[in-house]
C-alpha cells in the first residue's frame, strides 16, 4: 500500500486532492492551504509548478539576497503630488501566494501577544491589584478576628467566674434567709398579741398585762416582760383599737400564760376574760 502525503499546512494527508511541492526544501501543500483555487492551480504549467517554492523558501530568499546590481527607475513627477499613479496592474504571482504552517502559528502567536499586551495585561495588572488589596483587607480582618477572638475567651473566662460567684452568692444569701427566718421564729416564740383593749392617753401597758395575769391566775412580775407597745394598725380607718404586743422573757413563760388564758375561758363559759377584768368601764369586750 502506498504511503500517504501529509500536507505541511494543515497536516493532514494528501488524497485525490490538487498539491504543489517545494522545489527547495520538498514540503507539499494541499492548494487550499495555499489559498488557490482549482481554476488558477488548471492554470500554472508544469514550469512554473517544478520552480515553486513556498512561502517560507520565499522569505528566505528576500532576506539573503542581493539587490545591488537592480537598476533604479526615474519617477515620473505626478501632476498632483498627493497621488500615487500606477503604471502596472498588480500581478498576482502564484508561485509564492500561499503560506505554511509554520508562517500562520507565527501570525497567530503574534496576534495573540499583541492582543494579550494590548487587552488581557492591563485587565490582569488591575486585578493583580485588586487581588492585592484583597489580600491585605483579608489579613486585616484575620488580624482583626483574632483580637476579637482573644478578647472573647478573656469575657467568657469572667462571665464563667462571674456565674460562680453568683451562685455562691446565691447559696448564701439562701442560708442567710433560712437563719433569718429561723431568728425571726425564735425573736417571736415569746411574743403574744392582746387584741381588743380600749386606747387610753394615760394607760399603762405594763400594769394591764400583770391585771390580766392576776385574773388569770399566772404570776407576771416586771422582769418577766422585755418589751410591751401596741402595734401599727393595718387599716388606719378601722375604728378597732390597737392591738398589744407583748414580748416575755422567755417562751416557757408564754406558753404558761396562754395555757392559762385557756383554762380561765373554760372554767367562767358564761364571763369570758374581757375589759371588766382589766378594771375598764363600758362594754364589754
Amino acid at each position: 500500500m502506498a504511503t500517504l502525503i501529509q500536507c505541511a499546512g494543515c497536516l493532514d494527508k494528501i488524497k485525490d486532492t490538487p498539491f504543489l511541492r517545494c522545489s527547495r526544501c520538498d514540503a507539499v501543500f494541499h492548494h487550499s492551504c495555499l489559498n488557490i483555487s482549482l481554476k488558477d492551480y488548471a492554470a500554472m504549467t508544469n514550469e512554473i509548478k517544478a520552480v515553486w517554492l513556498c512561502v517560507l523558501c520565499c522569505s528566505r530568499d528576500r532576506k539573503g539576497g542581493d539587490n545591488s546590481d537592480t537598476p533604479v527607475r526615474v519617477a515620473s513627477t505626478p501632476q498632483h503630488g498627493y497621488v500615487t499613479h500606477r503604471t502596472k496592474t498588480r500581478v498576482v504571482d502564484h508561485s509564492s501566494s500561499c503560506v505554511s504552517a509554520e508562517g500562520i502559528r507565527d501570525i497567530i502567536r503574534e496576534e495573540l501577544q499583541n492582543l494579550f499586551k494590548m487587552s488581557f495585561l492591563p485587565k490582569l495588572m488591575e486585578v493583580q491589584n485588586a487581588v492585592s488589596t484583597l489580600e491585605s483587607s483579608l489579613s486585616f480582618f484575620n488580624e482583626e478576628l483574632e483580637r476579637i477572638r482573644s478578647v472573647q475567651g478573656a469575657q467568657s473566662a469572667t462571665m464563667k467566674q462571674l456565674e460562680r460567684e453568683c451562685e455562691d452568692l446565691r447559696v448564701n444569701n439562701r442560708g442567710l434567709m433560712a437563719k433569718v427566718a429561723f431568728l425571726d421564729q425564735q425573736s417571736r416564740s415569746s411574743n403574744i398579741e392582746i387584741q381588743c383593749v380600749p386606747e387610753h392617753k394615760q394607760e399603762n401597758l405594763m400594769n394591764i398585762v400583770q391585771q390580766l395575769g392576776r385574773t388569770i391566775k399566772c404570776a407576771i412580775g416586771e422582769n418577766s416582760i422585755q418589751h410591751c407597745s401596741r402595734m401599727a394598725k393595718l387599716n388606719s380607718t378601722s375604728p378597732r383599737p390597737r392591738s398589744i404586743l407583748v414580748r416575755f422573757n422567755s417562751q416557757r413563760l408564754r406558753d404558761e400564760f396562754l395555757a392559762c388564758t385557756t383554762k380561765f375561758n373554760k372554767s367562767n363559759q358564761n364571763d369570758k376574760l374581757n375589759t371588766s377584768h382589766l378594771g375598764i368601764g363600758g362594754n364589754k369586750k
